[in-house]
């Protein structure tokens, strides 16, 4: 594993992660997404964390959260030990320290991180979703991904099974608390396109996601 990949994790025991809101759960997701899917414009201005909180693509639900909110957000994530801000005279930058304070490698940054941003998601939806994040050789190293932050002292993820209409496991985060699993477990909604087209889902999301990172650009230069 590359020391990109490394360059916050240690050797030492899985600490137990702090308890998020929603909110606090996309700020942070948000941040790790950006990091790790285009490094060239990370750490981010409160502007650009903004936008990429509350695009429409790959998140779940959609939110509309303001500069203020996130910049709140940004001050109790910093009290947790999960964000550093830097301050600048023009703007102030954050960034994210998920994978120091919580002993994650890259693989497992990415998986946990689209889980808060989308979740339930099958393996094969992980997959597709993380692409622009981490290059997984394949659908076995996602399961073993997975299987790592299920098997942790603290879980950071839980197994909800199947539901109604579906044909594989789903997978939740636990960074917002216990999950009921029987509120999954007849889940009604019908399979879904990148569950059963994962490389389709995948082409697709990328192009648009391509998009709202030039605008974001441009954005940021004009602040």
């Amino acid at each position: 594993m590359s020391d990109v990949a490394n360059e916050f994790l240690v050797d030492a025991p899985d600490a137990k992660p702090p308890e998020l809101t929603a909110n606090q759960a996309r700020v942070l997701a948000s941040l790790v997404e950006k990091h790790l899917a285009t490094p060239n414009s990370y750490p981010l201005t409160v502007h650009s964390l903004v936008t990429a909180c509350n695009q429409k693509t790959n998140r779940q639900p959609v939110m509309s959260l303001t500069e203020g909110e996130v910049g709140h957000l940004c001050n109790e994530l910093v009290t947790l030990d999960l964000v550093k801000i830097e301050y600048g005279s023009r703007a102030n930058k954050m960034s994210h320290l998920v994978m120091r304070s919580l002993n994650l490698s890259r693989e497992e940054l990415a998986v946990l991180s689209i889980l808060m941003l989308r979740e339930p998601l099958t393996i094969n939806e992980i997959k597709a979703r993380t692409d622009r994040m981490v290059a997984f050789e394949s659908i076995d190293k996602v399961q073993a991904t997975v299987q790592k932050l299920l098997n942790r002292t603290y879980p950071l993820l839980v197994l909800l099974g199947k539901g109604s209409g579906q044909r594989e496991d789903r997978y939740s985060h636990t960074l917002c608390g216990e999950v009921d699993i029987s509120a999954f477990s007849f889940d009604a909604s019908p399979v879904s396109s990148s569950a059963t087209s994962p490389a389709i889902d995948s082409n697709l999301l990328k192009r648009i996601e391509q998009l709202e990172e030039k605008v974001a650009t441009l954005m940021e230069l004009i602040e």
